[in-house]
């Protein structure tokens, strides 16, 4: 194998004419490309430069090398002006799913136009999938807002916290002055829950455990209605109560509105977590690394 430096040695003396004018473009002593040269030479068994007291000119395999040297050369400029670019601009494709519109709403679009402008030439694809989600068929760069499930069917995957909130349960006041308002799980028996059509079952109320807190205990409900969606609207219709996180935006704006009540308080499950998930590599896609720097910078001010 050439070494680059030693063809570049090369091509500066061919250029120049001398080591002198050669070492002087490179900023070396005339020895050490003398050296590299002859090194060169000693390598191809071959003569490149005739020597005279006044000048050096190629041989006729030297004008032939380098052809062959000129053409390396280029191609290893070629390819560092690539690295160069990677490292200064951001650019290539990166897709992204998640499992409600709503955490993009909240935690993505608001500083997308922010996050194209910065980076422009970095195209994004968001998807969204609402039942559980297998890497082995869906195949995304970012798995955006996912609970600690995905992390326990997939080992491979890497992941950092998005959120962490208390799993609250909610229902409407006409719900309640129909079915009662519990103050203990018992009684919970004969109320309704708006299920998640993807849980296997799709009944279960998440409550904190009273014998291992911070445990879920669950406890299984009439569930007239299953759905993918919709969960906080139709809970404030009065179809039925839900879990959800205690700090999201429109929980907490329906809560202020008295549409939705918070129910059984001391019994909310702390620490519910959600994550961002992405493929391990030997070395973080500079892509993935800058789509989760900047909006994890942006978790103060997620609505």
């Amino acid at each position: 194998m050439f070494k680059v430096d030693t063809l570049i040695a090369f091509e500066l003396v061919a250029t120049h004419g001398s080591f002198t004018a050669a070492a002087q473009a490179n900023q070396q002593t005339p020895m050490a490309i003398s050296k590299q040269v002859s090194k060169l030479e000693k390598q191809l068994a071959q003569a490149l430069f005739e020597r005279t007291t006044r000048h050096l000119q190629l041989t006729d395999f030297g004008r032939n090398f380098r052809q062959e040297a000129q053409a390396v050369l280029t191609q290893h400029q070629s390819l560092s002006n690539w690295v160069k670019g990677q490292h200064g601009e951001i650019s290539g494709e990166l897709s992204i799913v998640a499992q409600s519109s709503e955490f993009y709403q909240e935690t993505i679009f608001p500083w997308l136009a922010e996050f194209h402008q910065r980076y422009p030439k970095l195209k994004l694809k968001f998807d969204l999938k609402e039942n559980v989600i297998d890497i082995d068929k869906d195949h995304f760069d970012i798995y955006w807002g996912v609970g600690e499930y995905l992390g326990t069917k997939s080992a491979s995957l890497k992941r950092r916290l998005l959120w962490q909130s208390q799993c609250g349960i909610f229902a409407s006041p006409e719900y309640l002055a129909q079915y009662g308002t519990p103050q203990v799980p018992d009684d919970l028996e004969g109320h309704q829950l708006i299920g998640y059509l993807h849980n296997k079952p799709d009944n279960l109320l998440i409550l904190n455990s009273t014998e291992q807190p911070g445990e879920p205990n669950y406890i299984a409900l009439q569930s007239p209605i299953s759905t993918v969606t919709g969960h906080i609207e139709l809970a404030a219709s009065g179809l039925g109560m839900i879990n959800a996180g205690d700090d999201v935006f429109r929980i907490k704006s329906l809560v202020d509105q008295h549409k939705l009540l918070p129910v059984l308080q001391e019994y909310w499950l702390p620490n519910a977590e959600i994550f961002v998930y992405y493929h391990q590599t030997a070395q973080q896609q500079k892509t993935v690394r800058t789509f989760l720097d900047f909006f994890l910078r942006k978790r103060d001010e997620w609505l």
